[in-house]
């Protein structure tokens, strides 16, 4: 854990936030999409909306400057925390309106809720900056993610205990008064997290055009952003649309599909514990060489499910969530961990912005494209979902061609990591005998000791009888 004086409140901060935006944005957002009786198209705007928002954060940067961090922060989110009283009030309008009107009411109120966090984020990252020491950011994005995720694993487990085998619009309702009442907890402790002042050369900014050409003037960093835009295009709404897969290709519930989310991130939460000290030790490019290969694999499990090659039988679907929430953890924290290995120290406030409007724009056209593209496709070859797994293929391996490119200073080759990921498991279980073989022997030690003390304590004895014996 982490020493320095905001860190309570901000890790009950971002447990509570995570807790609110799980629902909005996760699985529950996907399952009351369906239930309201939208389709893919309908998956697709839902999730894309949010990501696209995140252009707002560049001009966004000029207000914060006037306002303040932690004001800012105070007043997006609290606008955007009452706006889910209209995801508690939808519900109850299915038998009212109709399945367009409800969708369309839907990703008003999420365009809402998104446009309001857009405006606002901008002042996190400098803020948090500001706050953490810099000897402690590693620790603390470590937690702050296992914190996250630990979230996501309860609200799973939550919402499917309340959605159950038969979704009614009180149940939904439930789910999303609670991310409401989350999200005001989280507002308590955001207004206790100290604020700080805004640098002198971030109040300062010039024309915004030439700020971007200076950062996208590196060669090392705009390789990484061409990386992580074709890896946003592969990864971007993946998880939504897995869901739709399964509710059309499979016979599980609404609340199996939340469990095996909740296994997933059960998985994140046990790929964190251990994965920044071994990405501090090897480097982040080697380690994410590693996990795009083992994302191909993923999706060609996906597609032969698709193509009818295995039967989504849930014993497999379990591995399957477990092996991509360990992957994905991963590759996450390695990325961030390259972003600011990578990101000029010049102008750093710009490349974030860069880096999470980039992410937004291609995060938020994926979805879209493939909520319209997906029921398009013809099945006479291929399953309409097998193209969008084949092209998800592609593009990582694009990706994973693209990395190659990015120079890293402190990383090990590719081969010695994928080594000691192998040989992981071996050394874990002979660490385990050696401590088990210590802790046996210091026991027989311990014994032998006890057992010198008793003979000796008898000798003693022996010998005071003799010596009083004699006197006699």
């Amino acid at each position: 854990m982490t020493d320095f004086p905001a860190k309570r409140h901000l890790y009950l901060f971002q447990s509570f936030n995570a807790l609110s935006y799980w629902i909005i944005l996760g699985t529950p957002i996907v399952l009351l999409t369906l239930w309201l009786g939208g389709g893919s198209r309908a998956v697709g705007i839902v999730s894309s909306v949010m990501p696209f928002l995140a252009i707002l954060q560049i001009p966004s940067t000029r207000y914060i400057t006037r306002l303040g961090y932690r004001r800012a922060m105070l007043a997006g989110w609290t606008s955007r925390t009452m706006m889910i009283l209209g995801f508690v009030a939808l519900p109850f309008l299915k038998n009212i309106w109709s399945s367009n009107h409800l969708v369309l009411a839907l990703v008003a109120i999420l365009f809402t809720w998104s446009f309001l966090r857009g405006l606002a984020n901008v002042s996190w990252f400098p803020w948090l900056r500001g706050l953490v020491p810099e000897q402690y950011r590693g620790r603390y994005f470590a937690w702050e993610n296992i914190y996250v995720q630990l979230m996501s694993l309860i609200i799973f487990f939550l919402s499917g205990l309340i959605v159950g085998k038969s979704p009614t619009a009180f149940r939904f309702s439930i789910i999303y008064f609670i991310s409401f009442a989350a999200g005001m907890a989280s507002l308590f402790f955001l207004g206790r997290i100290p604020n700080v002042e805004i640098p002198p050369h971030e109040e300062a900014w010039g024309p915004i055009l030439p700020a971007v050409r200076h950062v996208f003037r590196d060669k090392n960093y705009r390789r990484f952003l061409i990386f992580i835009f074709i890896w946003t295009l592969s990864n971007s709404g993946f998880d939504s649309f897995i869901v739709l897969f399964l509710r059309q290709e499979s016979a599980l519930s609404e609340r199996m599909i939340l469990w095996l989310g909740a296994i997933s991130s059960g998985a994140m939460i046990a790929a964190l514990l251990g994965a920044g000290k071994f990405l501090d030790r090897w480097g982040s490019k080697p380690v994410m060489k590693i996990c795009l290969s083992a994302i191909l694999i993923y999706l060609c499990f996906w597609m032969m499910l698709a193509e009818g090659v295995f039967k989504p039988h849930l014993w497999l679907l379990i591995c399957l969530f477990i092996y991509n929430g360990m992957v994905k953890a991963t590759i996450w924290i390695a990325t961030w961990r390259l972003l600011f290995v990578t990101a000029p120290q010049r102008n750093s406030l710009m490349s974030l912005a860069m880096f999470n409007t980039g992410v937004g724009v291609f995060g938020g056209a994926t979805p879209l494209f493939w909520g319209f593209m997906i029921p398009q496709f013809p099945t006479d070859y291929f399953h309409s979902f097998g193209y969008y797994f084949m092209a998800n293929m592609v593009l990582t391996l694009l990706a994973l061609m693209m990395l190659q490119k990015v120079r890293e200073k402190k990383s090990a080759k590719t081969w010695d990591v994928a080594l000691a990921l192998l040989t992981l498991p071996m050394r874990s279980a002979l660490n385990l005998l050696c401590m088990l073989s210590i802790f046996q022997n210091r026991e027989k030690a311990q014994e032998d000791e006890a057992a010198d003390g008793s003979n000796a304590a008898a000798s003693t004895k022996a010998l005071n009888s003799d010596n009083c014996s004699g006197r006699s």
